[in-house]
Order: structure tokens, then C-alpha cells, then sequence
């Protein structure tokens, strides 16, 4: 079985004293985070690809697309 996911990275939540309300904030930045729940029940990484984003700037955006096999 496999499963397809996109995670949208934005470095911009660490920025000092910005707050990021209604989002993931917490989790931005970081894949393990976002895929962490996957992971524990069992869902292995097959491919991992990035796309898109921005990094022109002091900050940086962008997508993760990852396949999961289990």
C-alpha cells in the first residue's frame, strides 16, 4: 500500500517574536514533524522529491512531496 504527501516548508515561524496563528507553525521546517505520526504506525519513506518555493529571500518556502509504502 502507498500513500502520497505533500508538506509545505516555511522557514518564516522562527522568525523572533512572530507568532503564526492558525497554522502549523510549529511544525514548519521540519519533514519529521509533519510525517512523525505516519512513521510510528508503521509507514516507511520509499521516495522524497521537493518542488516549488523560494529561497531568493531571508526567508524560504517551499513543498515536499513524499511517497509512504507500509
Amino acid at each position: 500500500m502507498q500513500k502520497l504527501l505533500t508538506v509545505y516548508l516555511d522557514n518564516m515561524v522562527y522568525a523572533k517574536g512572530r507568532i503564526a496563528v492558525g497554522s502549523f507553525a510549529d511544525k514548519h521546517g521540519l519533514v519529521e514533524e509533519h510525517l512523525r505520526s505516519y512513521l510510528q504506525d508503521g509507514w516507511a519513506i520509499k521516495a522524497i522529491h521537493g518542488f516549488g518555493g523560494s529561497g531568493e529571500h531571508m526567508t524560504a518556502q517551499g513543498w515536499v512531496i513524499v511517497l509512504l509504502e507500509k
